[in-house]
């Protein structure tokens, strides 16, 4: 009978180009990582609108609006002093989350 042996005759290593390389698992990591920024972005959305929902008894949608402008101006911020558009992504999704919590509970 014969041996498991590996399929491939030739050496890992450069001198295989053919050889399909592991990404190294900093990098698989990135995307989770993120997809957590954007996660704890809209988690305190939801917490401070829930809060000032819930304490001012549906009054509290335009201070809730100055709260998601400045929201939004850390978020590009870190957007533009990291690098990253994820933050740009959290912006633009605490923008269009706020925007739209606030229209609704203000016509409530």
């Amino acid at each position: 009978m014969e041996d498991n042996k590996d399929q491939n005759p030739l050496p890992t290593g450069e001198n295989n180009p053919g050889e399909l390389k592991s990404i190294p698992v900093k990098q698989q990591n990135k995307g989770a990582a993120g997809m957590k920024i954007v996660g704890i972005n809209i988690l305190v959305l939801v917490i401070y609108t829930s809060l000032l929902t819930i304490g001012t008894n549906g009054g509290g949608f335009i201070f809730d609006a100055f709260l998601i402008l400045a929201h939004v101006i850390v978020c590009i911020v870190m957007a533009i002093t990291k690098r990253s558009w994820i933050w740009l992504l959290s912006a633009i999704l605490v923008l269009a989350i706020g925007f739209s919590t606030c229209v609704s509970f203000g016509g409530l």
